[in-house]
């Protein structure tokens, strides 16, 4: 049994659910929007409908339960704990951007998603970290830890986990540090250094990959988890034929006051008590077309946002790949790695 089998779209009917139960003789299956879960529907809810005389023809949604159960991943160890607080057969293991990932069985069995990306990772690991001082006076940012494990380390194991096993890490500032640490690491990846002579900024660097990748590779700040389906983020951008991908975030922004709105003559024409506002930030994480590479200046310092508002001009095709908010974890301020610490539980 593989996990796709444990999930069906909210899309389908209860006839499908029916038969979706039948087939991997499972008592839940889990429904989900685009891999995001959003309900379940056990053999119980099927019963007490068909009891009913009830037309299966119907959406799931008329008996699907919308509180299911559930673990982020990073709170795992609580499993045992939800086993025995709920009569549950199965809990789903989300990522924070609600993905599932796993399904453990009250039985001991857990079925997981097989990722076999196997994609180029590109890491900028060069800067100072300035806004990160004084850690950054002792430690290059790539090295801070996060609990027991350097920042960069974490994003490569994320990489790691879905099947990608080649990095390249552009390298500056302390960067004998970086080769040192991880040249004393047993690890079951390659890791290849790119030197500057020069800081040249998030983009810049790139041009010192030349020859060296064949194919689309993810780009990514040393500073940011990103805790979300990386396959699908591919796959999104190989459907899609983006020459470069953002993963962007949701980003909800709150003015904590009350909002005015004038006329020419200074009259209040409203006034709107802590208005919201909806946007999508960069993430810093991108996918990019190899041939991107071959077209960088030399030694030109530039930051990768000026690299795609290049691009857009030239009429390369630029998507965006959106996941919530909460699935975006950004190192770059001493107080968002403290909020980093707390959602990765360390």
């Amino acid at each position: 049994m593989q996990i796709a089998d444990l999930l069906i779209e909210d899309s389908a009917t209860i006839r499908e659910a029916v038969e979706r139960l039948e087939r991997v003789r499972c008592k839940v299956v889990y429904v989900v929007d685009n891999g995001k879960l959003v309900a379940s529907v056990s053999d119980g809810d099927v019963r007490r409908y068909a009891l009913g005389d009830g037309d299966t023809g119907l959406s799931l949604k008329h008996i699907a339960n919308f509180r299911p159960s559930f673990l982020l991943r990073y709170d795992r160890s609580k499993i045992d704990e939800l086993f025995q607080a709920k009569e549950v057969y199965s809990v789903p293991i989300v990522n924070y951007n609600g993905e599932v990932v796993e399904v453990v069985f009250r039985d001991g069995r857990r079925i997981r998603k097989d990722y076999h990306l196997n994609c180029p990772v590109v890491m900028m690991a060069g800067g100072k970290g300035t806004r990160l001082f004084p850690y950054t006076k002792i430690l290059p940012k790539a090295l801070i830890p996060i609990g027991e494990i350097p920042i960069s380390e974490r994003i490569i194991n994320n990489f790691v986990d879905y099947g990608c096993h080649h990095f390249y890490m552009i390298v500056n500032h302390k960067k004998k540090m970086i080769q040192s640490y991880y040249e004393g690491l047993d690890k079951a990846y390659e890791i290849e250094y790119v030197e500057e002579e020069t800081y040249l900024g998030t983009g810049g660097g790139l041009y010192l990959l030349q020859n060296k990748i064949e194919e689309d590779f993810f780009l990514v700040n040393c500073d940011i988890i990103i805790d979300a389906d990386y396959s699908e983020i591919y796959n999104y951008h190989k459907k899609n034929e983006n020459y470069i991908t953002i993963v962007a975030a949701k980003y909800k922004h709150v003015v904590p006051y009350g909002v005015l709105s004038l006329d020419e003559e200074g009259n209040c024409v409203e006034l709107t008590e802590k208005p919201e506002n909806d946007y999508l930030i960069n993430t810093g994480m991108y996918l990019v077309r190899q041939d991107l590479i071959d077209a960088m200046p030399q030694s030109k310092v530039i930051s990768f946002p000026e690299i795609i508002d290049r691009c857009k001009t030239e009429g390369k095709k630029i998507g965006a790949y959106v996941i919530e908010e909460s699935a975006y974890m950004d190192m770059g301020q001493l107080e968002e790695m403290d909020r980093m610490k707390n959602k990765l539980r360390v």
